[in-house]
């Protein structure tokens, strides 16, 4: 069983002065396209983890037993603090979990499936779709990693992890997990 984490907290800073996963992306909230894809994937929960404007975010996400939302008091922390706050609620039964971004709309389901097909493979280390010689998002990660990433600090999410570990490859055939939107521009691609 794989959980993800879906982070949805940040601050949209790049942005401007709206929560860019709000803004309208092909006439849907930019938060809604991750939470299809993964609803329509092998993940068995997904915890949302909500920052700024959690309000407004929380009438973005749809009901769904597959979904549990969780607070992130600490988010202009930056992203490791959401990652940190989403482990406390993934389902006690997952051998892995998934950290997803949310404002990365192009990335569908057979792709966060693809990664989860790989990873069980070897769950015993990370995860990390590969496009084109570039690393990219979302990791999976084996669930005795919880211990290493409560370490991690500041913006640079588990990044550092990576780093200090051997991982697996999976090769997608698509840029998509190379594409994050953080400015207005991104919405026009």
């Amino acid at each position: 069983m794989i959980s993800a984490i879906l982070l949805a907290a940040g601050t949209s800073l790049r942005y401007g002065k709206d929560n860019k996963l709000l803004v309208k992306y092909k006439k849907k909230p930019l938060l809604s396209y991750s939470l299809k894809a993964l609803l329509k994937s092998k993940v068995k929960d997904i915890v949302v983890v909500l920052g700024k404007d959690k309000q407004k975010i929380l009438e973005e996400i749809p009901q769904n037993k597959k979904i549990k939302v969780i607070f992130n008091k600490n988010y202009k922390k930056g992203m490791a603090s959401s990652i940190l706050t989403g482990l406390k609620k993934i389902n006690k039964n997952s051998h892995g979990f998934m950290v997803c971004l949310s404002d990365m709309p192009k990335i569908k389901s057979y792709t966060y499936n693809k990664i989860i097909n790989h990873f069980n493979k070897n769950k015993k280390i990370p995860c990390v779709p590969h496009y084109k010689h570039k690393n990219g998002n979302p990791v999976c990660f084996p669930i005795s990693f919880k211990s290493k990433i409560k370490n991690i600090k500041g913006d640079q999410g588990a990044k550092k992890i990576l780093l200090m570990n051997n991982f697996n490859k999976v090769n997608i055939k698509s840029n998509s997990i190379l594409i994050d939107f953080d400015k207005k521009s991104d919405f026009k691609k």
